[in-house]
Order: C-alpha cells, then structure tokens, then sequence
C-alpha cells in the first residue's frame, strides 16, 4: 500500500528531474538545442523503421498485400526519420509548435494535479498559478512558431526549469502530505486497538 502511495510522488519527481535536465540545456546551447533534439527524433524513428522493416522481412505472411504494404510501411518511416535527421533546420518551426502543445498538456495535468488538493494550501495555489503561466506559455509558443528560434528556445528552456523545479518540489510535497496520512492511519488503528471491550457479567 505504501508503495503504491509513494508512485505518484516518485514519477512527479522524474517528470521534475528530466524537465530541469531539458530546461538547463536549452537555455546553455539554445542555438543546437533544437537541432539536436530534431536529429535524435529522426534518428529514433529511422532505427525503428528499420526494426519493423526487418521483423516483416523475417515474419513473411502467405498474404502478398499485407507483406508488401508493411514493406512499404517500415520504409516511408525510415524515410521520414532520415529527411528530419538531415533537414533538421526545416522542421524547427513545427517543432515549436509540438513543444508548445507538450507544454499545453503539461500545465493542464499540473493544473488537474493542484485541484485535487481540497481545501488549497498556498502551496497548492504556487502550483496552480504555474500551471496556468505554463498553459498560456505553450499556448504563445504554439500560436507564435516563427518568432526567433534561439529566444523561444531559451523561453522554453526557463519554462521547462521551472517547470522541473515546481515538479521536484510537489514531489516532496506529495510524499509529505502521504507520510502524514499513513501517520495518521496508524495511529488511528493504534487506538483502536487498545480499546478493551469488557464481557457482560
């Protein structure tokens, strides 16, 4: 029971730690930033393109059409994944648009999170205003893709700081707030446990 108490606070905390190490990043080199992550993106999709493509070489099934079409299929990914690893300048644009759309999706489960909370601490209400700056922070980034490349990546990356710091910081909270309910339980039980109930006479 404990463990499954813990997992929430344990995944906030990993979500905090990959978002400060993205956050960091794009603010330090933000002029290769989205270069690289483009390249890698494609160079995922190219490798598993050519993962499927030799699944269906090896699997051959009596049906010529499925065959050539899952052969057709693996080929247009590994395709896709090498046009973007190699006109990685091309994509930024869209790329922006995604990262803003991310970070929609990120503020509005950060957002649904801090409601869950009753009655709202101030904490709680931290929480909730960031998500709402990083609601309208992705909505700007989504709307507005052709400002300058290397200024939205360093907004992205103050935002993705934050982001990984308010992050880490409800994880602790979480694991707080849970160790003070098991407390609680137990204690609870404790009493009970000690109460005696004497037989009738």
């Amino acid at each position: 029971m404990h463990t499954r108490t813990k997992l929430p606070a344990n995944i906030i905390l990993y979500m905090g730690l990959f978002s400060l190490a993205v956050g960091i990043t794009s603010i330090a080199i933000p002029e290769s930033f989205l270069k690289t992550i483009i390249i890698a993106i494609g160079v995922m999709i190219s490798v598993s393109g050519a993962v499927l493509l030799i699944l269906r070489l090896k699997n051959k099934t009596e049906k010529k059409f499925i065959q050539v079409v899952g052969i057709v299929f693996s080929s247009l990914v590994i395709i896709a994944g090498l046009i973007l690893s190699i006109f990685p300048t091309t994509f930024i644009d869209i790329f922006i648009i995604v990262l803003g759309v991310a970070l929609i999706f990120g503020g509005l489960t950060q957002l649904i999170m801090s409601l869950n909370f009753q009655p709202l601490t101030t904490t709680a209400k931290v929480f909730l205003g960031f998500s709402l700056l990083m609601i309208i922070a992705g909505t700007v980034m989504a709307l507005n893709p052709f400002e300058a490349a290397k200024g939205i990546t360093v907004y992205f990356g103050i935002i993705m700081t934050i982001f990984g710091i308010v992050n880490i910081m409800m994880s602790f909270w979480i694991r707080t707030k849970v160790a003070k309910l098991i407390k609680a339980e137990k204690m609870f039980f404790r009493n009970i446990s000690v109460i005696k109930i004497d037989p009738e006479k």
